[in-house]
Parts: C-alpha cells; structure tokens; sequence
C-alpha cells in the first residue's frame, strides 16, 4: 500500500512538472538526424537537411541548367547548361547530351554559353547563346550538327560593338529574327536571320538578363539583373594597373563616396551613382516598330525603402518575365514578389507577393526565378529557386494556391501546348552523393563536386486541386517540421530572445575547401573514411606509399584534431554551397540568387579596359556584390539594426578582379575596378588583416589578429564585439613553393592548422574566454572528397559551454550555424534558411570548463615557419605565443559565472 501512495505521489509529482515546464516551437529541418543521401526512387536528403521527394516522372541531366525552350512540335525540349546542351524526347523522357560524354559528338561551343536557347519555326533549329564569345550558334538536332555562328559584334550603324557576350536570346516567327541580349555591352541586339545580319542594335539597363515578347509581337520586354556599370580607377591604363590599385574596396554601398566618387591615396575614385537609377535593376519595355525604349521601369522594393521597418538593402533582382495580351509579370528575386505591368500604360500597377506558409511568409529567400503563364492568364507558375518547388498563384485573388515538389533548385518551368504537363528544371536536382571512398566507382560525369551534381528535368501532369493540395503538403514537409522546445538551462535558446545566454562573444572562422574525410576522416568512433584522409595524423593515410618511410609520425593536423577531441565537432555538418562564390554567400547570411547562381556556373573573361562595361562583370569569390545583396542583406546587416558589435578580419575583400600578391597584405587584394562594400560592413573590416590569398602566410595572418586584437579589446578601451568573424584561408592549398617553406600541399593545410590553434590558444587566455563561443567551419567543400556527400565539411566548435569530447550527430549546414549565432546574441533571423535549420542545442552544455586550449605545435618537416615570413621580415616568438595575453584565473571565472547565474543574467 505504502508503494503504490509513494508511486502515485511521484507520477502526481511528475504531471505537475511536466505542466509547468516551459516549451516553445522552432521550425527545424525534416532531416534533422539523418545523414545525406541520394535515393532516386524515394525521399532524397540535401545537405541543407531539407528532403527531395520530386513529382512526375524525373531524368537527371547535366548540372545547372539555366534555360530551356520547347520545340514547336511539342515533342522535344532543350535545356542549356555551360557548354553543353540537353536535347529531351518529351514521350520516353530520353536525354541526349551535346557533346557527347564519348567524343562522337562534339561541342559546338567555343566559349561556353548562357541561358540563351529558342527553337526556329522548325522543331529540329535550336539557337544557342554562344556566352563569351558573343556569338549565336545554329544547330540542326536532327542531323547533330552545328549549322552557322552569328557574332553580335561588329559596327551598327557608326558604333563599334565588340567583346560582346550574348544572354537570353527569342526568335520571333512574325520578323524572321531573332532577340539577343549582349550583357557586355548592356544592350538588345536584332539579327535579320535570312540574311543573318544584325540589323538593330538597342541600348538596354545594366546586365539584361532575362527576355520576353508580348503575343502580337510589337513589344519587348528586357530584366536587367545589374546594379551597377563599375569603373576603373581615374587614369589606369593597362600600362599603369598595379601601380594604381588601391587595398581595399572604396566605399560602402549606397553612400556619398559610392554615389558620387571619393579620393584615396591622392587617386580619384569615380563613384558608382545610385541605385536608384533607371538603368539599375529594372525592366525595359521596347517598342519594336521604331527601336526605342518606351519605358524603365523599377520593379520590386527599392533600396532604402522601408519594409516592416527594416531597410532594404538589396535591390529587387528582376530576372524572367512572362507577357499576356495586357500585362507582364517579372520575377523580383530578392524580393519574393511579381510584378505586374500594364504595357499599355507602361506602369507597373501592383506587385504579387509569393507566399509559402505563414510560418515563412515574413522571411525571404523563395528567389522566384522561371515564370509561364497559363493561355487563359489566369494563372503563374513561378520556379522557387530557394524553395525547391514551383508556386502556381492565382492571378486574380494573388494568392499562392499551392505548390509543387521539385529536385533541388528549380530555375525554369514551361507548360506543354495543350496545358496538360508542365516541365521544370532544376539546378542541383538530386544533390551530390560521395565522390571518393573506398569501393567508390566514378561516374562518367566526374568526381568534382560541380560536375557530379547533375540538374533534373521532370514532367508532371498538370495537377487539379486535390493533387495540388497533396504536392503542396509534400513541398513544406520536405522543407521543415514544428519542434517542441523546452526552456532550460541550455546556452543555446531555442529562439532568439527567449532567453540570456551566458555567452556573450562568438568568433566565427572560415576556412577554405576542405571536406570532413580529408581531416577527420580515420576518427573512429565517427563517421568517417580513413582511406581519405590525406591531411590526418597518420602516414597510412596522408602520404602516398614512397613518402611514408621519409615521414615517420607526420601529423598534419594536430590543432583540428585536438580541438576536435577537447571540445566539439559534428560529423554530419554539410555545406550548402559547391565553390567559394557560393559559400561566402550562405556562410554571411545571404543564399545565392540567380545571378549568382548563373554568374558562377559560366565561362566568363574579363577584360577591364573593354569597352563593353560589362566585361568589368561583377562576380565575387570571396565578398558579395551590389547584385547579390539581399532585401534585408544578412549578418553584418542583422546585427547592425539590433545594435550589436560586430568587426570582420578578412571576410568580403575579395571582388572578381583583385590582384593577390605575397605583398598584398592589407588585405589580401589590389583594387582597380571600383565595387562598394555592403555599407554596414565597410567600417567594420580590418584594413591590415589580408583576406583570401595564399600567397600570404596564416601565420601573418595570425600575428596581425592577435596584434589588433590586443590593442582595440585588450589593452585598448573598446570592449570585445558580440561577433567577430576570421577568414583562415590557406587549407584552401595552392601551388608548392618551396623557397617559402611550402613543399606541397600539406603544407598549406599545416600553416592553416598551425594558425587556427595558434588564434584558439590566444582567445582562450584572454579575459573574454569565460563567456566565449568559438565556431570553425569551411566555407565551401570543392577540394577534397568525402564518402557520405561531397559537401559533408567541418564543423568544430570550442568555449567553455560547449561540451568536452562531443562528436554531433544532429544534422547541420550553415543555416544550422547562423541559427546557433542569431539564437545565441538574440539577433532576428533575416531568412527562411536561418528559420528552418536544425537546433544545434547537443553541441551545448550549462556546466562551463573554463580550461583554456593549448597550442600544438607544427611538423617542420613539411611547413617551414621561417621561410614562409622570411619576405616579411618577421620571425616568430614562440615562447611569447604560447605564453599569450594575461589571461583571468580559473577560480575569477568560476565564482563570475554562478554570480551571473545568481543574478539572472542566463535567465530572465
């Protein structure tokens, strides 16, 4: 009797509790505890942790297709990736690549191409943009063969075309002619094509990029993607160039230096005018019966306007358009919108918001790419780039009615003649699976993580109301799922806000290219594969077979291992990005839109003394340009509007066209064409701390860390920022140079170790240590192999809240990480990726170890530390490192950390 009083009392007891524990709700990843995978028959999980469940019926096809054209006939569509083309039987879904894997048949490029392909009035006719070269290919699918070339350059009239690169490109039956876009030279071309002469050449915004016609044939309708034309420095010359270079970008964005020009080191720095301007990221409609420009048009939100009380900061990125008899629809990007122009008028007369679901709708990051419009107008069917489905809205009441699954990043749909299928392709399609390990077969394709990732092409029958309400159900559970949180003691909040955490300052370190085998791979209580290893610890793995017995006990990576084991690391951490221009996107809280996206995936030249402006293109690797910005920018702008400090060593100097010597040290890079900065950023970067290049060692790059670090934080009067953020590049390896102490690439790989435990060791013997969080990841994977996914990378994490020992299982990307920021220093999150993302909350404990992190030190048999600083004049005190800045005792720490908990300073 006694027990069962004493067991109802405790179950009694425990209701209670359980009654009173406070939860809350997060929207976390459905693949939050699985790994990456790729199942072609089933559910697929992305390295974002989202699923891929496609309608219809699926082939994969070659990666990034960014334009696609149905024949005439209705049999056959043509899809356009860089260099190669798709050709699709639209009845046994049959795909035939030009050129061919094989050899037989060949390329008919010369330059790659870009989004540009139409069919003639023949359904076996394709014109294909020829992209760098500036050219328009004729190719004749039946017979496999290239037919002609029709070059946009070359003199109309008294003006000399030259350098141009031709973008999207429509053939119109009514004139026998095609419409060409030359993004070089901001202008829409017309080629007569019975005579193959150009015959009109019209002046169009920055970067055009996407092309329409109405019905009756009169007008076209030009996006133009670009912000800004970028000069040169006053008075470079080719002849002058790197004598003129300045260090570091010359303005923030949207200022009075970048609108009207500013002075630097006595050079004049032309500005860059407004964003407000008409040829800057608008809509041109052209009226094709005299060659003029009836009207600009500037869709979407514009920069400075407030939305929801928060500034935009990108502009709206108008990029595809569809035209009815009375109205035309853009795609605003940035914006997740549609405008709507009446081009009788020439107005725009209301924009259509994109809405998903009402968890989301407040967020951004949809990026409406692809548009078609139904033949009764009534209804858009819009590719969701950043979604991974297509939103068909009712034009009428301007609602998103539902949504339908897709592979991974769609970038156009077409509706077949009868409106019976629709045919979407995706960028990514299924992912990247592995690309190395052991019992890997390489497929035809390639290894490189941009060639294996192959795009997707579906056909899906054409939904009615009930299907459409179950492809919409699919679409959001395979984007997230609603967690019960409980509020406790943990120093991540479930949300930003919810609570205080004790940690007060995160560094957040990028690293460059590696994946997570390459390091961490013979780890064994992981998920790793020790075959892979190649900048281990152990000779088996990291050197080859006549190199083991030179290098007896070579270890590599000695600092990531023991980080590693003292604290944190995930093993199923994955980068959402394939190359550096992506990854310096994500990793800052802005996804790549579609000129991004496209931009990247091109082959693309250069030429700054052009002159076509737009072979100055922007098109960052390691910084992001006034075409990438997003609506509401990302983390530098999220934690400027909640009055957070933030400063930046490193991140976002690297614009398309920089010049990166061994003496480029203020910041990794010389200036010469003129690119603002993000305007929140531009005060926030070191001048003396050098970004990507690896031609500087990171072992300069560490002295200079340390050295401002001490004078602003420690003995300066300025207290540490709430985030400071370090690019660490040089495990990104380059060329051997072995008169600078770099005999291969494992040398590169143990300067960047020797540098990152060389920063932990400094932070955890300053007085900030005790309410610090340390996060070290890469910014992207592409230069290495890994046997779960290509993208699967680090992630290590070290403070005195973190656990000891701990390997993560939870699945993580870089939304994951920004949610652990934003979460942590009570930031609002800026898009639907950060929403989304799982929880990171394992990696976390309320019991802190204040045990500072002791540096390891390197293999001079592989990475010579003199050699490397010789240029610089610098040799390095170790016993002054390894002593590090005066650090607070243990017993301070501890008895300041259950004052804290006294106080209410981790809960309120």
């Amino acid at each position: 009797m006694r027990y069962i009083i004493t067991s109802l009392f405790l179950l009694l007891l425990n209701l209670a509790n359980a009654q009173t524990k406070k939860t809350v709700t997060a929207l976390e990843v459905p693949g939050k505890f699985e790994y990456a995978r790729i199942d072609e028959k089933g559910v697929s999980v992305l390295p974002s942790g989202r699923y891929i469940n496609p309608a219809g019926e699926m082939i994969r096809i070659t990666h990034d297709p960014f334009g696609m054209r149905v024949s005439p006939d209705g049999t056959k569509a043509v899809t356009l990736h860089n260099g190669v083309f798709t050709i699709i039987d639209l009845i046994s879904m049959k795909p035939t690549r030009v050129p061919s894997y094989d050899g037989k048949t060949p390329s008919p490029f010369s330059k790659g191409s870009f989004l540009g392909v139409d069919f003639g009035e023949q359904s076996h006719i394709v014109y294909l943009s020829g992209g760098d070269n500036g050219s328009v290919l004729i190719y004749d699918i039946q017979q496999m063969r290239r037919i002609d070339s029709i070059s946009l350059n070359g003199k109309v009239g008294s003006i000399l075309f030259e350098d141009s690169f031709t973008s999207d490109l429509l053939y119109n039956s009514d004139k026998k002619e095609l419409l060409v876009l030359d993004r070089a030279n901001f202008r829409m071309v017309r080629i007569n094509m019975l005579t193959k002469q150009i015959v009109a050449s019209i002046p169009c915004g920055r970067l055009p990029f996407g092309l329409s016609l109405s019905p009756d044939k009169k007008y076209a309708f030009v996006a133009n993607v670009g912000m800004y034309s970028y000069p040169l420095i006053e008075g470079m010359t080719e002849q002058n160039y790197d004598s003129m270079l300045i260090s570091h970008h010359p303005y923030g964005d949207n200022t009075k230096e970048s609108i009207n020009g500013t002075i630097i080191d006595g050079k004049k720095i032309p500005g860059v005018g407004s964003p407000a301007s008409p040829e800057a990221m608008s809509v041109f409609v052209i009226d094709l019966t005299t060659n003029k420009v009836l009207s600009k048009l500037k869709t979407g939100h514009q920069v400075g306007e407030l939305i929801e009380d928060i500034e935009v900061v990108g502009g709206a990125s108008p990029n595809s358009i569809a035209v009815g008899k009375q109205f035309a629809y853009i795609t605003n990007a940035t914006n997740d919108n549609i405008s709507v122009i009446d081009y009788r008028t020439q107005k725009i007369v209301k924009h259509i918001p994109v809405k998903v679901s009402s968890l989301l709708d407040k967020y951004r990051g949809l990026l409406p790419f692809g548009i078609s419009l139904s033949k009764d107008e009534k209804k858009l069917y819009v590719a969701l780039l950043g979604f991974n489905a297509v939103a068909v809205i009712d034009i009428a009441s301007e609602k998103t009615v539902g949504l339908i699954p897709t592979g991974w990043g769609p970038s156009r749909v077409m509706l077949n003649k009868d409106e019976k299928e629709l045919y979407i392709i995706t960028a990514r399609g299924l992912g990247a699976g592995p690309n190395g390990g052991i019992g890997y077969k390489k497929p035809i394709q390639g290894t490189f993580i941009s060639d294996l990732q192959l795009g997707s092409f579906h056909k899906v029958a054409m939904p009615d109301s009930v299907q459409l309400a179950k492809y919409t159900a699919t679409t959001l559970s395979n984007t997230f799922f609603q967690s019960t949180v409980e509020i406790n003691q943990n120093p991540l909040p479930p949300l930003p806000g919810v609570y205080q955490s004790p940690i007060k300052h995160i560094v957040y370190i990028t690293k460059e290219n590696r994946t997570y085998d390459e390091v961490f791979g013979q780890i064994k209580e992981a998920k790793g594969d020790s075959s892979l290893a190649r900048f281990g610890l152990d000779n088996e793995y990291t050197l080859l077979a006549n190199q083991r017995e030179r290098f007896k006990g070579l270890r590599v990576t000695p600092n990531h291992h023991k980080i590693a084991r003292q604290f944190a690391f995930s093993d199923n951490f994955y980068c959402d990005s394939d190359a550096s221009i992506h990854g310096h996107h994500w990793m800052m809280g802005v996804i790549p839109n579609e000129w991004v996206e496209a931009n990247s995936s091109v082959s693309k030249t250069a030429k700054l003394f052009s002159s076509a402006p737009g072979r100055r293109f922007p098109g960052s690797t390691g910084s992001m340009d006034p075409e990438d910005f997003a609506e509401a920018g990302g983390i530098w702008e999220a934690f400027e509007r909640k009055k957070k400090l933030f400063y930046n060593f490193g991140e976002a100097n690297e614009t398309a066209h920089v010049r990166e010597e061994w003496y480029d040290t203020a910041t990794g890079a010389g200036h010469g064409v003129m690119v603002p900065m993000q305007k929140a950023l531009f005060s926030k970067t070191s001048r003396m701390y050098p970004g990507y290049n690896t031609n500087i060692p990171d072992q300069y790059r560490a002295n200079q860390f340390e050295k401002e670090f001490t004078s602003k934080w420690l003995i300066g009067k300025e207290l540490m920022p709430s985030l400071i953020t370090i690019q660490l590049p040089n495990d990104h390896i380059a060329k051997a140079r072995p008169e600078d102490g770099y005999t291969s690439a494992h040398s590169f790989m143990a300067d960047n170790d020797l540098a990152l435990g060389r920063i932990l060791h400094f932070l955890s013997r300053t007085k900030y240590w005790k309410n610090m969080l340390v996060i070290i990841t890469e910014d992207d994977p592409q230069g290495g192999v890994d046997h779960v996914d290509a993208h699967r990378s680090i992630l290590m994490m070290a403070g005195p809240y973190v656990k000891k020992g701990h390997i993560s299982k939870t699945h993580a990307n870089f939304g994951a990480i920004l949610k652990t920021i934003y979460n942590i220093s009570g930031v609002p999150y800026v898009n639907q990726y950060d929403v989304t993302s799982s929880l990171l909350q394992d990696f976390f404990t309320d019991q802190p170890d204040f045990t500072p992190y002791t540096l390891e030190m390197h293999d001079s048999r592989i990475f010579d530390v003199n050699k490397a600083m010789k240029k610089y004049k610098t040799t390095i005190d170790w016993n002054k490192i390894l002593k590090g800045p005066e650090m607070d005792k243990l017993e301070d720490m501890r008895a300041d950390h259950y004052r804290q908990q006294k106080e209410g300073t981790v809960i309120k």
